[in-house]
């Protein structure tokens, strides 16, 4: 049985769509065009010149970084402490060497007072002169006030000075004919400065001034011989 005959439309319409298939299959297959559209799209999606954005981090890689520098951070602060530990031990021991050698300074200076007070001690035993005891005792005082002088200490407060309530403790205020008012009249125990810094408060008396009583009973007398005479007058 023979093959029906197709129309020559129809086989014209068959050949057209087989060559463009043929074509797209080309186009999608050659190396030039896939380059250039990846091209084309890599700048359609990111800027000339700007880093491609980060793949975004899951909850579990964040909370592992953030557990990495929470140990990180305990791990700095116990080494700074311990650090810091070791230091004031360090500082105290080198403060309390410094006063053990300040104080070995002072004992050997005071060694030499106590030796001659002791010799002193011992002449005054085997005999009998009073004055050579005193200028012997007066000696040791002298060399004794040197040596803390020499170390810092001055003493201070004398009758007459201006009362100051900063560095005197006065213990009473007494009426006096020769000291001025709020001016030291007499001293219980003397104040005492450590290069500078008051470490004994004086203990003073106080004058109140003059006494009132002194200049009340003179008027008094005074009067009391002015009209005496009027009196006997009288009668």
């Amino acid at each position: 049985m023979s093959k029906k005959k197709a129309h020559p439309s129809e086989e014209m319409a068959d050949k057209d769509a087989t060559a463009v298939s043929k074509e797209a299959v080309m186009e999608e297959h050659t190396p030039g065009d896939s380059t250039a559209g990846g091209d084309n799209g890599a700048a359609e999606g990111t800027p000339e010149g700007a880093e491609a954005p980060e793949p975004e981090k899951s909850t579990s890689e964040i909370i592992d970084e953030l557990k990495s520098e929470i140990k990180a951070a305990g791990e700095r602060y116990l080494r700074l402490m311990a650090e810091f530990d070791n230091y004031k031990k360090r500082t105290a021991r080198e403060y309390g060497s410094l006063i053990e050698s300040a104080n070995e300074k002072l004992m050997l200076e005071l060694i030499t007072v106590r030796e001659t007070f002791e010799l002193a001690l011992r002449h005054a035993e085997n005999g009998t002169e009073y004055q050579q005891l005193f200028d012997g005792l007066k000696l040791i005082f002298n060399k004794f006030d040197g040596v803390l002088s020499a170390n810092g200490l001055t003493p201070f407060a004398d009758v007459g000075e201006a009362f100051d309530p900063q560095i005197h403790d006065a213990l009473m205020k007494i009426p006096h004919n020769e000291v001025p008012e709020d001016h030291i009249a007499e001293i219980h125990e003397k104040g005492y400065r450590l290069k500078e810094r008051v470490i004994k408060h004086a203990r003073v008396i106080v004058s109140a001034g003059t006494p009132p009583s002194s200049s009340s009973a003179t008027g008094g007398a005074a009067e009391g011989n002015a009209t005496e005479p009027k009196a006997e007058g009288t009668e």
